[in-house]
This record gives C-alpha cells, sequence and structure tokens, in this order.
C-alpha cells in the first residue's frame, strides 16, 4: 500500500501546542479573573516562555511592573514545562467555572480587557491590578486598631514627622518621638510639645532627643524607647535633611548631611529596630522616599539630594525582600504635591509664602501613613503618593487637605 493510502495516525497534540491553545482561550472568558489569578496566569506565562526571571526588580518602570516582576520570581526554579502545563491547567479551570466562555468571543471583550502580549487579560492598565476598596479594607491580617502598640516616629518635632505622631495618637498608640528639638528654638515645634499634644489625643509618647548622624545616639533612643514601652511594632522614618544645589555648588560637607540624615540614618535606625520588629506581630516600616525613575532630569541640579532619597528608595525594594520572611512589610510614601513644612514655609529658595499657598497639609501625609502601615504584611515593598494610598480606600475629598482651598497645588518635584 502506498503512502498515499496508509491511513494518518492522530497524535496527541503537544505541550507547546496546549500552551498556544490556552493563550488564545484566555480571551473567551466572559469574567475577569480576580488580580492574584491575573498575576498567577503572567507569572507562569512568563516562566513557560523564558524561565526564571533575569534582571533586577523593575522599579522605574511602576507599581504595575514592580508587581509583574514579584509575580514571576516566585515561579523560581520550575521548569518550563511545568510552569507550562499549570499555565494549562489554571485556564481550564477558569473556562470550566466560566458560563459563557463557550459563546464569548475575542470581539466580544472590551479593549480594557483585551490580551496584552503577556498571556493574560487585563494587566495592560495600571487601575486593573489594584485591589478593590473592599478588598484593602477588610484584608486578613490587616491593623484594625493601634490601641497599645508602639510606634517609633522620627522628626517628629513638626512638619509631617509630628502630624504622624499626632495622628497615631487618635487611634491610641504609644510614640517614640525621636528628634533634635526637645524644647522650640530657631524654629516652631519640639519634642515635648508633641508629646503634650499626643496625650492630649489618648496616646501615650516618650521623648527621645537624637541626632541622627550619630549611630549610636540612635541605638541608644531605640533602645530605650523599647524599654519605656515593653517593644516596638512600626517605624515612621519621616526625619530627611534638604540640600538643592547644582552639582560644582554642593560642598561635601552638604553631600554627607543629606547622606548621613537621610539614608545613613534610615538604615541605622532600621537595623537597631529590627529585633523589635521581629518579636512583634505587627512589624512594619515606612519610608519617606519617592518612587525612582531613572532619568536626568530628576538629579540635575538636585544631584546629592536625589541621590540621598533614592539611596531610601532601594532600601525600602532591599529590606522589602529581606524581612518577607520575617513578616515585616516595608513600603514608602511619598507627597503628590508640596506639603506645608518648615522647609517650604522658611526656605525661600522653595518658594516661602506662595509655595505654602499651594501645598497641603501634613495631615494628608499622616492619614496615608496609617492606612498604608495598616495594610497587611503581603503588602511591602510598594512605592505609594500620599494621594494614591488614599483613593484607593475611597477618598475623594482632598481639598481638605489644601492650605488655600481652591489654590493651585504644586506638584511635587519627584513626579
Amino acid at each position: 500500500m502506498s503512502n498515499d493510502t496508509q491511513p494518518k495516525k492522530i497524535t496527541e497534540p503537544g505541550l507547546a501546542h496546549k500552551f498556544s491553545k490556552a493563550q488564545r482561550q484566555v480571551n473567551r472568558l466572559s469574567t475577569r479573573p480576580d488580580d492574584d489569578t491575573l498575576l498567577r496566569l503572567y507569572s507562569l506565562y512568563k516562566q513557560g516562555n523564558e524561565g526564571d526571571v533575569k534582571g533586577c526588580i523593575p522599579i522605574a518602570k511602576g507599581l504595575v511592573s514592580v508587581a509583574k516582576w514579584k509575580a514571576w520570581k516566585k515561579c523560581l526554579g520550575m521548569s518550563q514545562e511545568d510552569a507550562k502545563m499549570q499555565y494549562i491547567e489554571l485556564v481550564n479551570e477558569l473556562l470550566s467555572s466560566d458560563s459563557d466562555s463557550s459563546i464569548a468571543s475575542p470581539s466580544e471583550i472590551s479593549n480594557s480587557d483585551a490580551k496584552n502580549g503577556d498571556g493574560i487579560i487585563g494587566l495592560s492598565n495600571p487601575d486593573e491590578i489594584g485591589m478593590s476598596k473592599e478588598m484593602i479594607l477588610k484584608a486578613e491580617g490587616r491593623i484594625t486598631s493601634w490601641e497599645g502598640l508602639t510606634v517609633l516616629v522620627t522628626g517628629a518635632s513638626r512638619g509631617i514627622g509630628k502630624a504622624t505622631a499626632l495622628r497615631f495618637a487618635e487611634e491610641g498608640a504609644n510614640l517614640i518621638l525621636c528628634g533634635r528639638s526637645m524644647q522650640e528654638g530657631q524654629l516652631p515645634g519640639s519634642l515635648l510639645q508633641t508629646k503634650e499634644e499626643v496625650e492630649a489625643l489618648g496616646g501615650n509618647a516618650y521623648c527621645a532627643k537624637v541626632d541622627l548622624r550619630n549611630a549610636e545616639e540612635i541605638a541608644d533612643a531605640v533602645e530605650k524607647g523599647a524599654i519605656h514601652f515593653g517593644g516596638i511594632d512600626a517605624l515612621a522614618c519621616n526625619a530627611g535633611a534638604l540640600f538643592i544645589a547644582p552639582f560644582e555648588s554642593t560642598p561635601i560637607k552638604r553631600f554627607d548631611l543629606v547622606h548621613d540624615v537621610n539614608i545613613r540614618a534610615t538604615f541605622a535606625l532600621c537595623q537597631a529596630a529590627l529585633p523589635y520588629l521581629r518579636r512583634s506581630n505587627y512589624g512594619r516600616i515606612l519610608v519617606l522616599a519617592p518612587p525612582i525613575a531613572l532619568h536626568s532630569k530628576w538629579l540635575s541640579g538636585t544631584l546629592a539630594y536625589t541621590l540621598s532619597k533614592y539611596s531610601m528608595s532601594m532600601l525600602v525594594l532591599g529590606l522589602s525582600e529581606e524581612l518577607e520572611p520575617d513578616e515585616i512589610a516595608v513600603n514608602a510614601m511619598w507627597p503628590a504635591t508640596t506639603i506645608d513644612t518648615a522647609a517650604v514655609r522658611y526656605n525661600k529658595a522653595l518658594g516661602g509664602d506662595e509655595m505654602v499657598r499651594r501645598s497641603r497639609k501634613a495631615r494628608i501625609c499622616a492619614d496615608a501613613a496609617i492606612e498604608i502601615m495598616s495594610r497587611t504584611v503581603s503588602h511591602t515593598g510598594e512605592f505609594h503618593t500620599d494621594e494614591s494610598a488614599l483613593r484607593e480606600i475611597g477618598e475623594t475629598d482632598f481639598e481638605k487637605y489644601s492650605v488655600e482651598p481652591g489654590a493651585t497645588l504644586q506638584v511635587d518635584y519627584y513626579l
């Protein structure tokens, strides 16, 4: 019998064929999967196609890219064949539970849910990856009460640090107030004044006068504060040094100042507090640091300061990864607009009174800080603005935070 008349052998479709088919079938879902499932689909797709994740976490590309990269990294060590099989199984499960998938076609799915080249639907829009308000506020493991918990706040004499301390005091927290000004000096505000206001709101406070350029003083303040309250549950790293000048006009002593106060002090503080955070069931660290954007325009003219702040941002990324097994969440927050602080109010180079008029009150940072730090320990390594964190839980009235309601706000430099 000739080959032309031989019966053709029907073979089972290979893994590559099934994997390709599953990618197409994702588009037939009539119901968008939840965020965790979307990330799982993405991670299995990438692992199946490319193997283990390569390169560094893509913080410069934004939070969506970071979330996808982290999901992919969880597949580290999984063979590409296993990843493809798990991807196929997951798609089949979604199809079987999706009653309308058999009649839906790609043309019937909205553009916002169109396949974006990652083997999944719906991750092309950054807003789609975010959890809903209800999911955030009702998440298991969220801190629902700060009553009796101890929060160490740096820069607590005035500005964002003071506002943050007062916000936690409203929730009944114990506050370890760190700063250089025990008594009021050239600038208004002091640790003792903040302590009085904390206690008036129902909180308890311990004042630790500390020069954050001195690691020994930091360690001493942490130890004494922990002894006073019996431990430390959270850090709010607000203190900072500001110096803005072109490269050739930046004395080395100013370079040292911003690095000593911004990154070195934050590193030393987290290190000194780590044993106490590990013993807590609520370990949280929040760092006032901007999202990293690797473009020369963010560094030109502010090189010393930006290097110090970006170092804080990288500290957040590194610590979030290292401390994840200890269930200690490490996140960053940055103001979306200028804030009415001493740095703005008394620094004519930054705009003085006119800039204050176009700024928001420090309360917005305090409200955002307690929201971010209340989230579950799985929420770690994230970069928020004060406004974005509050919008995620349904806040829409931001006029109440304006120094002058109706004034045009000044967007923060790094945004």
